[in-house]
C-alpha cells in the first residue's frame, strides 16, 4: 500500500510546481510588459511636455516678429499704398494659418499608435503561450 502513497503524493506536488512555475512565468512577463507600458508613457508625457513648452515659446517669439515685421511694412508703405499693403500683410497671415493648420491635422492624423510597442509585445506573448499550449510545452 505504501506505492500508491508515493505515486500518489509525486503527482500533486509536480501539478504545483508545474503551476507554480506557470503562474511565475505568467506575472514575469506580465510585469515586463507593464513596465515596457510604464516607460513608454512617461517617454510619451516627456515628450508632450516638452513640445508644449518648445512650442509656446516658438509662438511667442514668431508672433513678435511678425508683429514688429508687420507694423514696419505698414509704417514704410502707409502714403503710398496702405490699403494694399494691409491687404497683402492679411493674405499672407492667412495663408500661413491655413498652410500651419493642414500640417497640423496630418501630424494628428499620421501619428503612431497609441503604446503600439508594448501591445506588439503582448501580441507575441499571446501567441508564444498559444503555440506553448498546443505543441505541450512547459518552459517559456
Amino acid at each position: 500500500m505504501s506505492a500508491p502513497e508515493s505515486v500518489g503524493s509525486d503527482a500533486p506536488s509536480g501539478l504545483f510546481a508545474s503551476l507554480r512555475s506557470f503562474w511565475g512565468v505568467l506575472l514575469a512577463v506580465l510585469y515586463t510588459r507593464l513596465d515596457l507600458a510604464a516607460v513608454e508613457l512617461e517617454e510619451e508625457a516627456t515628450r508632450a511636455i516638452q513640445l508644449v513648452m518648445v512650442t509656446l515659446a516658438g509662438v511667442l517669439c514668431l508672433s513678435m516678429a511678425v508683429f514688429f515685421l508687420s507694423l514696419f511694412i505698414i509704417a514704410y508703405f502707409w502714403y503710398t499704398h496702405r490699403l494694399l499693403v494691409l491687404g497683402v500683410v492679411f493674405g499672407v497671415y492667412l495663408l500661413g494659418s491655413v498652410v500651419l493648420l493642414l500640417i497640423a491635422r496630418y501630424m494628428l492624423r499620421n501619428r503612431p499608435k497609441f503604446l503600439s510597442q508594448t501591445l506588439t509585445e503582448l501580441r507575441r506573448d499571446v501567441e508564444g503561450l498559444r503555440t506553448a499550449v498546443k505543441t505541450g510545452e512547459t518552459k517559456p
